[in-house]
């Protein structure tokens, strides 16, 4: 995107951290895998059709994983495996480069997720080396912002979808009664 005249192109990961609870309990993570968006979809077939067309079905989602890649075996890892449902926010601070100018940007990038905490592997020991913990949290509510510009919005379980603040699913909703 570019800001005052400026063509600014994204560059990597300055930092991030992690935190549960709405932002109240910090995480001391190593890495992340935040979830792949992949629509689910059907083959479509028939007449008048030179083949099959895979088309997705609108506002819905095949699973989406998120992998928390722990440095060492923590209480907090351990916590999230608790019954219910887990919340937790990313904020990452990402450069972007100015291409026509010799500065650099740097973007707020902030992801909201909840969801149910699938598996916790405890990882490795080592001798002088990270145990590689790591959990696995099957997500049912992402949320992602942009310089605090909501992006995209996916509810699974309260059929929401939006883009940019384009309600993708109302009519699906209206047409089922939910609103």
């Amino acid at each position: 995107m570019a800001t005052n005249g400026a063509n600014y192109i994204p560059d990597r990961t300055i930092n991030f951290n992690v935190t549960a609870d709405e932002g109240n309990i910090f995480l001391g993570v190593g890495t992340v895998d935040l979830p792949e968006i992949q629509k689910m979809t059907d083959t479509l077939s028939g007449s008048g059709i030179a083949g099959e067309v895979e088309t997705p079905i609108p506002g819905h989602f095949q699973s989406m994983e998120t992998t928390i890649n722990w440095n060492a075996i923590t209480t907090e890892a351990l916590n999230l495996l608790r019954d219910g449902p887990v919340s937790l926010t990313f904020r990452i601070a990402q450069n972007e480069i100015n291409a026509s100018a010799n500065d650099n940007k740097v973007k707020a990038i902030r992801i909201h997720l909840r969801g149910l905490v699938k598996s916790s592997a405890l990882g490795s020991a080592e001798v002088n080396a990270k145990s590689e913990q790591t959990t696995v949290v099957e997500t049912t509510y992402l949320r992602v912002f942009v310089d605090d510009e909501e992006q995209v919005e996916i509810d699974k379980l309260n059929m929401i979808f939006k883009v940019q603040g384009n309600d993708q699913l109302g009519d699906v909703r209206k047409a089922l009664g939910l609103g």
